[in-house]
């Protein structure tokens, strides 16, 4: 009869082969299926995943070198850009912190997340998000570009809405006209699925500002 290996019971080499036999295949394969899982949420969580964009890293937008140089600007264009951008990558509902300058800025600044703008009269504000992809759940996504007040009241908004699971772009253009400085801009996202988010980084987002006038009774000629 074969001797078994000292020091181990019987039932042991039995439990050792059926381990390394398809027991062992089995659980190698459920541990790499969770593995695999865990990873792509891990990339998913950081703004690796399939949704963001390979390049995004690739090439620094030559404007960040000339946030300083407002002597680029008309002396009589108040303008400002600036993106969002977090190791996460992703925004849930809320506001959108818009952190990072990136060109010159002249008559608005950064403080919060939003842009201040620094003088009264008509401005433009442009913003485009890029919103990640969703497996499940409703793909539908409501945000809005916001004035805010010198007290942080809402003074204007203008909303937008799209409803899709894919990964998508999202612009949206509003002008207002503020009484006095001090007036913000920010935005803000009110419906989005749990677990969706924005995407950060200066290639898949951007909020910018251009003063028009400094004119508060815009359409008002005084007469009559």
């Amino acid at each position: 009869m074969e001797k078994l290996p000292p020091g181990k019971p019987g039932a042991q080499p039995i439990a050792g082969q059926f381990e390394g036999g398809i027991l062992g295949w089995v659980l190698n394969l459920i541990g790499g299926k969770i593995g695999a899982l865990i990873a792509d949420l891990s990339q998913a969580l950081l703004g690796l995943g399939n949704f963001a964009d390979p390049n995004m890293n690739a090439i620094r937008d030559g404007q960040l070198d000339l946030n300083h140089r407002t002597d680029l600007l008309s002396p009589l264009l108040d303008y400002g850009s600036a993106y969002a951008n977090t190791q996460a990558g992703i925004f849930n509902k809320g506001q959108v912190g818009f952190t990072n300058q990136i060109g010159p800025m002249q008559g608005c600044h950064l403080a919060n997340g939003r842009i201040v703008l620094d003088s009264e009269g008509l401005w433009d504000i442009r913003c485009q998000l890029w919103i990640d992809y969703i497996d499940v759940l409703s793909g539908m996504v409501e945000w809005e570009i916001r004035i805010l007040n010198t007290a942080d009241q809402l003074y204007s908004r203008q909303r937008t809405r799209l409803d899709s699971q894919d990964i998508f772009s999202s612009t949206n253009i509003t002008t207002v006209v503020v009484p006095q400085p001090g007036y913000q801009v920010q935005i803000f996202i009110t419906e989005m699925a749990p677990g969706r988010g924005a995407i950060g980084g200066p290639t898949l987002n951007r909020l910018s500002v251009q003063h028009i006038s400094r004119r508060t009774d815009i359409g008002n000629t005084g007469q009559g």
